[in-house]
């Protein structure tokens, strides 16, 4: 058997930065045949994987992403999904398309995703899935409850994938990172009057520096790493001591409490402080 042969097929949507990019990138050094979409590969940077076009938006854009693969590697062996954003302010001046929209690609994508490569994992009687979800799926954020609400149905969306497809021999998980070190805040969104909510702009200014001091991408590409070459991967891994604190306190301390905690944390007033 060629060398070739023996590689594993990995498709990781989110490629484009953060840890979608450092993921594909430690794959590709460790032998994998790696191939990271993005929506436009029009001046899009060298890479060591191979960059391929997608829009997890689009059922025909991931129709032909997934046809264009088997037709060049004939299976597909990994997919990480990965593709996703955060949408910020308060959820009563998030309009309905835009909460659909942040749902379409933070969990509507990767469920377009798995029924297109689904049927090929099952033909060739094997496969892993890795959905990079959040740790804001456990715990709500305020001013960024679009993003948790989408990422906590991602959360029971892949518990239940992963006992579903156990007879089809398809290995599935979940990733959970805490704050971490990416590009997020460069492609967030935002609702409407979110600069005229003081509230709301603290909040998410807090999450940027959070993130800036947070865990290295690259650690969370070693975690993803480690869950593909487990013989019995785990239904979810949290990266980060952030989510090792906040897991301790939940388990630990009643609803009411860690709810008070974020609230303090985030700096949300009791009172409303600026008129809107």
């Amino acid at each position: 058997m060629s060398l070739r042969k023996k590689q594993k097929v990995v498709l990781l949507t989110g490629a484009s930065g953060g840890i979608g990019t450092v993921t594909a990138e430690l794959l590709q050094t460790k032998g994998y045949i790696v191939y990271g979409t993005s929506r436009s590969l029009e001046n899009a940077p060298k890479t060591p994987y191979k960059p391929i076009q997608l829009d997890v938006n689009d059922e025909d854009s991931v129709k032909e992403c997934v046809k264009e693969l088997i037709r060049k590697e004939k299976r597909i062996d990994i997919l990480i999904n990965n593709a996703g954003y955060a949408l910020c302010g308060a959820l009563k001046n998030i309009s309905i398309e835009q909460l659909k929209e942040n749902f379409e690609t933070n969990f509507f994508g990767v469920h377009r995703m798995i029924q297109e490569i689904v049927p090929f994992m099952i033909k060739q009687n094997s496969g892993q899935i890795i959905n990079v979800g959040s740790f804001a799926g456990r715990l709500a954020i305020p001013f960024q409850g679009s993003y948790s609400a989408s990422k906590a149905a991602l959360s029971l969306y892949t518990d239940a994938l992963k006992i579903e497809l156990l007879r089809d021999n398809i290995k599935v998980s979940l990733i959970e990172p805490g704050d971490t070190r990416t590009d997020m805040n460069s492609i967030r969104k935002f609702a409407k009057d979110y600069e005229n909510d003081l509230d709301a702009k603290r909040a998410v200014q807090i999450m940027h520096k959070a993130e800036q001091k947070g865990t290295d991408p690259k650690k969370v590409a070693k975690k993803i790493l480690r869950v593909i070459k487990s013989k019995h991967p785990k239904p979810r891994y949290t990266t980060g001591a952030d989510t090792v604190l906040f897991s301790f306190l939940m388990r630990l301390l009643p609803y009411t409490i860690h709810s008070l905690a974020v609230r303090w944390y985030y700096h949300v007033p009791k009172r409303r402080k600026n008129k809107e």
